[in-house]
């Protein structure tokens, strides 16, 4: 996969002519400034921001180049399918439900800004090494942190710094090219999490200290490894952290006001996770009710939401405590997990569409490591979304979306034409080097390749 046909030399040798310095330069300094204002997240109005903005300007840039990426034009064809779809189930609905036409702005607007940004990401990974596309989202994150709500005042590093020092921290340590800076880096930002009362973040980042110290074990060449064994074996080991972690919180490890908190969400309904998120069990009730998904800019009737509540009370949680009906219900629809807002909003496309995104991610992550190339920040990205595709709203998810999926795909064939004298790598080491500064191969990274090589 990654050795070069005569033909493709060819056509790289022809490339190379047009690449002067002086483009090489403006590219990589257009795919970094596009990379920080999509993560900066400056909203405009209907859900559009700077960042959406800028991706669909630069569509005759990104657009050919998801050929070259496995799965990337299934993503997108199926993308715009659900977003028709949206608009479509809106305009049924209109007979028997009232329709929010800010809310179809924004639901249709946001999921085109995401998948536009994918793009984006996909584009600058031709310019720029992987890494330096993780550091300069990781730049816009930090650029972008507001104090937007009293969560923030209340805990600063859990409701503001958290993800974008993670990001950026992680990748300047993978920028470093030393393995195990990423696993002290990642082990740093676990120990921080348990003094700041993020118990998602705490397992997230312990089941990414698991994966990259697995990646520093000495391995047999000969030896095969199957990419599904590894997506099972993370499964097991995600059970396992969260069996752990449960165990901590109630030791008091978090600190008592986690573990009372905790020990709530149990006797209420037996489980930390339906206890913490709710949301699950009305999702579950509304697609029993209505298989087909409302639509982008449809809101619940009485009866919906009704139905809603129904299947949280099943499971001893109290739905009449205004959370449902202001934040669930109130002028939008808000089920709080990726795979529940993709399907409310954008109906069986949509389910569709979160089944390719976990299939990309899966699919990315256990080639990654089974050929030891996975970078810490890759796998912090794949849990946090892996988390959120159940349990988390993709509004606020979105960023760690579009980075992980622009970084986990698999690329198809040697960079062609318009591929500068750069670098790529598949989630951690680089080949070559870039003006914005990337490592040349060291032997570790060489073989991570020649093995990944051997897979694909």
């Amino acid at each position: 996969m990654l050795g070069r046909s005569p033909v493709s030399s060819q056509r790289t040798g022809a490339g190379s002519r047009r690449w002067t310095p002086s483009r090489r330069m403006s590219s990589k300094v257009l795919a970094a400034l596009a990379l920080a204002l999509i993560a900066m997240r400056i909203d405009l109005s209907q859900g559009l921001s700077v960042g959406y903005a800028v991706a669909v300007i630069l569509i005759p840039v990104w657009f050919p180049v998801i050929r070259e990426y496995s799965g990337a034009r299934t993503l997108f064809v199926v993308g715009f399918i659900a977003l028709g779809s949206g608009l479509w189930l809106t305009e049924v609905a209109k007979s028997t439900h009232a329709v929010s036409l800010g809310q179809t702005a924004s639901m249709t607007v946001g999921l085109g800004g995401i998948l536009c940004s994918v793009g984006v990401v996909l584009w600058a990974r031709r310019i720029i090494s992987d890494q330096w596309v993780a550091i300069w989202f990781g730049v816009g994150l930090l650029a972008g942190v507001t104090p937007s709500n009293e969560l923030f005042y209340l805990n600063p590093w859990r409701f503001g710094y958290s993800f974008a020092i993670t990001i950026t921290v992680l990748a300047l340590a993978q920028r470093s090219g030393q393995r195990w800076l990423e696993l002290v880096a990642a082990l740093g930002l676990t120990i921080l999490s348990t003094l700041t009362d993020a118990r998602s973040s705490f397992a997230i980042l312990l089941l990414t200290v698991i994966l990259v110290a697995w990646q520093l074990r000495p391995v047999r060449p000969t030896r095969t490894k199957s990419a599904v064994r590894v997506v099972v074996a993370l499964g097991l080991l995600a059970v396992a952290v969260y069996n752990f972690g449960q165990a901590a919180i109630l030791e008091g490890v978090f600190g008592e006001a986690t573990r009372d908190r905790t020990l709530a969400q149990l006797d209420l309904s037996g489980s930390l996770i339906l206890g913490g998120r709710p949301e699950l069990l009305a999702t579950l009730a509304l697609m029993q009710r209505q298989p087909t998904g409302f639509g982008a800019g449809t809101l619940l009737n009485p009866a919906d939401v009704l139905a809603a509540k129904s299947g949280m009370a099943a499971f001893q949680y109290d739905p009449n405590n205004g959370y449902v009906e202001n934040f669930m219900f109130g002028n939008h629809v808000e089920l709080h997990s990726i795979i529940g807002d993709l399907w409310v909003h954008f109906g069986i496309a949509g389910l569709v569409l979160a089944g390719v995104i976990l299939f990309l991610l899966l699919r990315g992550i256990g080639v990654s490591v089974t050929s030891n190339t996975a970078s810490a920040v890759l796998l912090f990205l794949a849990v946090t979304i892996l988390w959120a595709m159940f349990f988390g709203p993709i509004y606020s998810n979105a960023r760690a979306l579009i980075l992980l999926l622009g970084l986990a795909m698999i690329h198809l064939e040697p960079w062609s034409s318009g591929r500068s004298p750069g670098s790529h790598a598949l989630g951690n080491h680089v080949l070559g080097s870039d003006a914005l500064g990337s490592n040349p191969p060291s032997g570790r990274s060489a073989l991570g390749q020649r093995r990944l090589s051997r897979l694909s």
